[in-house]
């Protein structure tokens, strides 16, 4: 569960990086009042989710539903900011905005999957309790997360067959390209 939570705290900072980048390309194209406000919206989101993230990683009480919060915002601002440029790109011609606007979409999807995270039992009460909770894993198993639907699932790998399904959502648990 640390390596969960590590890739979570990681991913959310990147997610800001990526947020922090674009309005500041939404700046760019602003007079110097509108650029001011949307970089100053920049900075406040960005410190506090930094302050949020950083007392996430220190597992500190009530701060998952902080992060909860902050990823679905993010997801919500990427889905949108995509499907914007999407259009303009679309209406302009522009091929580049296209592709832009079909990485944010994506990355808006990716992000809103990582909360599915947040919100597994599991993870739950591991972060609650600073225990890995009542299921303690054999020497062979490990943790991994479905292809489809990101639950978190002990596993054997020795043992994994291009059969096996998930108990949450019936999706293979081993794809094609994972099995070369």
């Amino acid at each position: 569960m640390a390596a969960v939570h590590r890739h979570l705290c990681i991913f959310t900072m990147l997610d800001m990086i990526i947020f922090a980048l674009l309005m500041y390309r939404f700046s760019m194209v602003s007079g110097p009042f509108t650029e001011f406000l949307i970089l100053l919206t920049a900075a406040a989101i960005c410190g506090t989710g930094l302050v949020w993230t950083l007392r996430f990683r220190a597992r500190v009480s009530s701060f998952d539903h902080r992060i909860d919060k902050l990823l679905t915002n993010l997801a919500v601002f990427f889905l949108v900011v995509g499907a914007l440029q999407a259009f303009l790109g679309i209406s302009a011609g522009d091929i580049g905005l296209v592709l832009q606007s079909g990485l944010l979409v994506l990355l808006g999807f990716a992000t809103r999957r990582r909360i599915a995270t947040l919100h597994h039992p599991m993870f739950v009460d591991w972060y609650g309790s600073g225990k890995e909770g009542a299921s303690k894993l054999s020497l062979d198993e490990v943790y991994a997360t479905c292809p489809s639907c990101s639950s978190l699932l002990a596993v054997i790998p020795s043992r994994l067959s291009r059969q096996d399904r998930c108990p949450n959502c019936d999706g293979l648990l081993v794809t094609i390209s994972e099995e070369e």
